[in-house]
């Protein structure tokens, strides 16, 4: 897989191997555009969550995380890419 997680070639890697089969609930294959906009969005929902998380609304962080954060990943074929978007000092990954 490259090693640049945020790149179109990436997400292609990534896509072939998550989705290697045919099934119900595939996601169409992004453009490069559609994919740009969509990891953005999903950059965006992490600062969200992460907010929500340090104002004390778990409850609703973890519904945000599931119904929001979950299908951008699912979108962008990333199994959790909550680490790959941390900056350095924030504490490690979200328990839900």
């Amino acid at each position: 897989m490259p090693c640049d997680f945020s790149t179109y070639e990436a997400y292609l890697d990534r896509y072939r191997t998550f989705w290697s089969e045919e099934g119900d609930g595939r996601p169409d294959l992004l453009s490069e555009e559609g994919f740009e906009t969509t990891f953005r969005l999903l950059q965006e929902s992490y600062q969200t969550y992460r907010d929500m998380m340090n104002q004390g609304m778990e409850e609703e962080a973890a519904h945000y995380y599931s119904n929001v954060i979950n299908f951008l990943e699912n979108e962008l074929a990333i199994a959790d890419g909550y680490d790959n978007f941390l900056d350095d000092g924030d504490p490690g990954s979200p328990s839900l």
